[in-house]
């Protein structure tokens, strides 16, 4: 009777340890209360959650060009979860004039800013990039992204997109950029292409995945035939030097190059970038640069490279 009443006892433990697994698997995974909090919609990323808003109350020229907010001036919130709570970063497109309202907000929180940079040159009204860390419970993570957002001329609130039917002249537009490039896919009204890290990054012994500010993040705005092309390079030290001076060759302006304040192993280089011109011949400049580097997510442009699409 003793060893049974034994057996009944660990099957019942074990019952109860499953279901608490279960419940903060269910937990970890509810998003909903994330996105009500935050105030704005998401969408799953592996076992994460990314919230992404575009400055819809901001009209930013650079060099008289008009920039798509929902790819250019898109901000986001990513949520990782973690054994005990979440890890989350963010990145926050500002005016200058919300800047110091937002490091202020940032240094009564319990976030970490990692980054402050400007991602454009000559853009009116000026604007700058603030990048941000921390670890919590998701609630608390979420309440402190409002504030953020408080912070900024945002609204607090914001209904889902809706998002239209691709054009047949949108197709045939980027037929020749995907012919260099890969898949790409339509954000608002660019053609996005985005690579990832062959390697891990890790940062404060966390694995860190690539929708958590890690894809290199090619957009191309259509101007008839021609197409204005910025964005972000996300590199490693030594494949930074090289895809730099390839995309200066091919006369690509460098906005400016930032490295986290965090560390990150490896140690990681943003590289922005402005170009106008050709849409093909702008894409076969970037393919070039994709050369230098183990980006993982484009088309090899022979049979001897090893990258795979």
């Amino acid at each position: 009777m003793k060893r049974l009443g034994l057996v009944l006892f660990l099957i019942s433990m074990g019952v109860v340890f499953a279901w608490a697994r279960w419940a903060d698997y269910k937990t970890n995974r509810d998003w909903k209360t994330v996105e009500q909090l935050v105030g704005y919609p998401g969408q799953a990323e592996g076992d994460g959650f990314k919230i992404t808003v575009p400055r819809y109350d901001l009209n930013v020229l650079v060099h008289g060009s008009l920039v798509d907010s929902r790819a250019g001036l898109a901000s986001w919130f990513a949520f990782k979860p973690l054994p005990r709570g979440s890890f989350l970063s963010g990145d926050l497109v500002l005016t200058d004039a919300e800047v110091p309202r937002v490091e202020a907000q940032l240094a009564s929180s319990q976030m970490t800013l990692t980054a402050l940079y400007r991602p454009f040159n000559g853009e009116t009204p000026g604007v700058e990039r603030i990048s941000f860390m921390s670890q919590g419970a998701r609630v608390l993570l979420a309440q402190e992204a409002r504030a953020l957002l408080a912070a900024t001329t945002m609204p607090l609130a914001v209904s889902p997109a809706t998002t239209s039917p691709l054009s047949p002249a949108q197709i045939a537009w980027g037929l020749p950029l995907e012919k260099s490039l890969g898949p790409g896919r339509w954000i608002g009204g660019n053609l996005t292409f985005s690579f990832v890290l062959a390697e891990p990054v890790t940062e404060a012994n966390i694995e860190l995945p690539s929708y958590i500010g890690l894809e290199t993040m090619l957009h191309f705005q259509p101007e008839g035939k021609q197409a204005k092309a910025y964005g972000e390079w996300v590199l490693t030290q030594a494949e930074a030097q090289k895809v730099v001076g390839s995309l200066m060759e091919n006369h690509i302006d460098i906005t400016g190059t930032h490295s986290n304040l965090i560390p990150q192993s490896p140690s990681m280089v943003y590289v922005d970038f402005w170009a106008q011109g050709d849409a093909s011949k702008l894409a076969r400049s970037f393919k070039e640069a994709l050369r230098q580097t183990q980006l993982v997510g484009w088309t090899p442009g022979s049979q001897s490279e090893t990258k795979q699409p």
